[in-house]
């Protein structure tokens, strides 16, 4: 038989060698429909619709509708559940934790120890009610702020994941925390200095500590303490949003890896646990910034500023100054942010089942 020139007979070998190749490795094939049909010599990877899947003996086109819905199959939660889930999560956690806060605030306010602290506090007429003090401005403050942030590092946070390259989304979100508490920043400081003027004896009460807030000192001193707040703030919550997504992240990467499972949920206990390491470990790393700072809310009046106030702080204390209510400061933030991430994760799960939508296993959304 004639089969043409050699030449022609090469390079038809040649192309159907590269599409049995092609349909072999990738699964994919040129644009007929069905295996039995007469293959095209010149194999296609992409069609019109999209990349091309064979599927029980059949070559189908995956529409890009598809591919979106596959990308989106966990879907970013609506923003009113990270606005609910971050003000519970906040006001729980301040509840619980607001009697170790105080201890904290009166160690670094007058320099105490922890002993002298608590017994300051329950010498007066109402020893349980003093380990409150300033509660409520607190928690209708940060309550709020702790919505602000949640929503900002949300929102910044899948912005990043979605135009920058993916090694960079890791530490990206150190700057999504930054920005969120930049965010909350204004609705936070004025709740928190009634609270530590109220748990410090400066004001006998809200309403007069209000009062005498605006008359004397006037509307700007509600944000007494503002620089230093953020002093100690802005790099304290990039720690601790930061670490623990990275944390819980790595958490749910190790569970997956040794189950083999690649949908493996994330665990309670995993993100309990992220939670108690970031605080203890963040709390004690940035409390000489929270010293200045507390220094500066309680003294009536402003400070020039938190380098200022931290001079003044070295001279009159020395560098144990800088860990003045430590002890007390882990013992409030490692439960605090156990209570804080365990309720807001938890909240989100509650919220997302009623409307039969997935868990959410990536990170804090």
């Amino acid at each position: 038989l004639y089969l043409g020139p050699p030449a022609i007979m090469t390079r038809g070998a040649r192309r159907l060698v590269w599409w049995a190749v092609v349909w072999a490795v990738r699964g994919e094939i040129g644009p007929s429909h069905s295996l039995g049909a007469k293959p095209s010599l010149r194999p296609s990877l992409q069609s019109g619709d999209g990349p091309l899947e064979v599927t029980g003996g059949e070559v189908e086109a995956a529409r890009p509708e598809a591919e979106e819905a596959r990308t989106k199959s966990k879907a970013a939660l609506p923003m009113i559940d990270v606005v609910v889930a971050g003000a519970i999560a906040t006001v729980a956690g301040d509840v619980a934790m607001h009697p170790v806060d105080t201890v904290k605030t009166i160690q670094q306010a007058s320099g105490m120890s922890l002993s002298a602290a608590i017994k300051s506090i329950t010498r007066g007429p109402n020893p349980i009610g003093a380990f409150y003090d300033g509660v409520v401005p607190y928690c209708v403050a940060d309550g709020l702020s702790g919505a602000v942030k949640f929503a900002t590092y949300e929102t910044t946070k899948a912005w990043c994941e979605e135009h920058i390259a993916p090694e960079l989304v890791p530490a990206s979100r150190f700057a999504c925390a930054a920005l969120a508490f930049v965010a909350c920043s204004v609705i936070l400081v004025p709740g928190e200095l009634l609270k530590q003027r109220l748990q410090a004896g400066v004001y006998s009460g809200l309403g007069s500590g209000i009062k005498t807030l605006l008359t004397v000192e006037g509307p700007r001193a509600m944000f007494t303490g503002y620089g230093a707040t953020l002093f100690r703030d802005v790099p304290y919550t990039m720690l601790e949003l930061g670490v623990y997504d990275l944390l819980k992240g790595f958490a749910l990467a190790t569970r997956r890896r040794l189950s083999g499972i690649p949908e493996t949920p994330s665990s309670q206990s995993d993100e309990l646990v992220a939670a108690a390491v970031t605080g203890g470990l963040i709390g004690f790393v940035t409390n000489p910034l929270d010293v200045i700072k507390t220094r500066m809310m309680t003294t009536t009046g402003s400070l020039a500023g938190p380098i200022a106030a931290g001079r003044i702080l070295l001279r009159d204390s020395g560098p144990r100054g800088l860990l003045a209510g430590s002890t007390a400061r882990v013992m409030w933030l490692m439960p605090f942010t156990t209570i804080y991430f365990g309720c807001y994760e938890l909240t989100k799960r509650c919220l997302a089942s009623l409307r039969g939508a997935p868990n959410q296993d990536a990170g804090l959304s």
